[in-house]
């Protein structure tokens, strides 16, 4: 087969690796494969939470499947660097809150050839190489980066390849929610029956899958400071550089996160402001003076956010404004709607000023939310409003 693995990946072969690497004493070989891991750690919290707990739900499958201590020692350690491509893959995909398109995809493809490349001419067992590079690929063939059908690929690489998908099956991620363990199973099952997945390990992981515990990682191999490190990370992905200003999907993910009301806070209020004038004013006036005054209301929201504020530890405050298209939304969060009666009034005198100003119509709409209520249905009702204000809008002019 003519791929670009067999083009990049240089495999070692060896027919003494037992001997050679001593998997039962061998401390320095863990030693460098945990370095690995907190390298990844320090590039993708995310990923490294991923990879601790394929690498122990792999084992257990390995487990069930009767496999010797050797050999669960080298899928375990195989589980530990199987995603270590990812990284050289970009923020841009990686903490992409959307499904991939295919430029996305094919870049994100790349990642088991990367830490095949990286492991293949330095590592004497073909085993740990391949679970890196073929814990995508699929039975019938339809799995990346080489297409391999059920007869090229190995038993640890069909482990790690069940062990993945039902982690991200039964974790959260910034597109979806975590599914409940049966509902992963159904679809690993479905999956096996069709001929992508091997059948034997599904059946294995669903004997023992009630029993696994698969707690959120809490101790981070570099200490506090890389909490820090992966907020502004994150932060930063859905911060625009010219303006400052999250975009809205940011608030999807803090939800998915379940970080938002962090003081125990009674619920949260969305305010939607819209420029329903500014198509009109951007023709009358020009492209360039259209977004000087969209960027003069955009710093005055800013200035009155900052200025009811209150600090938080995994989000930037308790009040928060991001940019949602042409215009803007803002988050606050607090034990009632009064309790937000001054916020309100301020918000409201700077989109009047604005209108005074430059006679750019511009409405704001607001909604009040219990804390349980999700924030992607918060944010459903609250563009509700702004279409039926559209439409309201739209049939005074057909009957004038």
């Amino acid at each position: 087969m003519n791929t670009k693995a067999d083009k990049t990946i240089d495999f070692k072969k060896d027919d003494h690796v037992e001997q050679i690497l001593g998997y039962d004493n061998n401390l320095l070989i863990r030693d460098l494969f945990e370095i690995m891991n907190e390298v990844l750690a320090n590039r993708d919290l995310a990923t490294y939470k991923h990879t601790l707990r394929v690498a122990h739900i792999a084992k257990a499958v390995g487990k069930e499947l009767d496999l010797s201590d050797k050999e669960l020692t080298i899928l375990e350690l195989g589980c530990l660097v199987h995603d270590i491509g990812k990284t050289a893959i970009p923020d841009a995909v990686l903490l992409k809150p959307d499904l991939f398109n295919d430029q996305d995809r094919r870049i994100m493809e790349y990642h088991p050839l990367i830490g095949a490349k990286l492991f293949a001419p330095r590592l004497h067992d073909d085993r740990i190489t391949n679970i890196i590079l073929r814990h995508h690929e699929r039975l019938d063939g339809t799995g990346y980066p080489q297409g391999l059908f059920a007869s090229e690929i190995d038993t640890f690489s069909r482990i790690a390849a069940v062990a993945d998908e039902f982690e991200a099956l039964t974790s959260n991620r910034p597109y979806k929610t975590a599914f409940s363990v049966n509902v992963a199973l159904s679809i690993l099952q479905y999956e096996a029956e069709k001929g992508s997945l091997d059948a034997d390990i599904v059946n294995a992981l669903s004997r023992i899958a009630s029993t696994l515990v698969l707690k959120d990682v809490t101790l981070y191999p570099t200490g506090n400071f890389m909490e820090e490190i992966e907020h502004f990370r994150r932060d930063t992905f859905f911060r625009d550089t010219l303006s400052e200003l999250y975009n809205y999907r940011y608030l999807l993910v803090l939800d998915n996160l379940k970080v938002l009301g962090e003081k125990g806070t009674d619920g949260y209020l969305l305010i939607l402001v819209s420029f329903r004038g500014m198509g009109r004013f951007q023709v009358d006036h020009g492209v360039i003076v259209a977004s000087q005054v969209h960027d003069e209301i955009g710093q005055r929201l800013k200035d009155t956010v900052a200025m009811y504020r209150k600090k938080r530890l995994n989000y930037d405050g308790s009040v928060m404004l991001f940019r949602k298209h042409c215009d803007y939304m803002i988050y606050a969060e607090g034990n009632s709607e009064e309790s937000f009666k001054d916020f309100i009034q301020d918000i409201r005198q700077k989109v009047t000023q604005t209108h005074y100003e430059w006679g750019v119509e511009t409405n704001c709409h607001r909604i009040w939310f219990p804390r349980s209520t999700p924030i992607e249905l918060g944010m459903t009702r609250l563009f509700s409003l702004q279409v039926q204000d559209i439409e309201s809008c739209s049939i005074k002019d057909s009957e004038s």
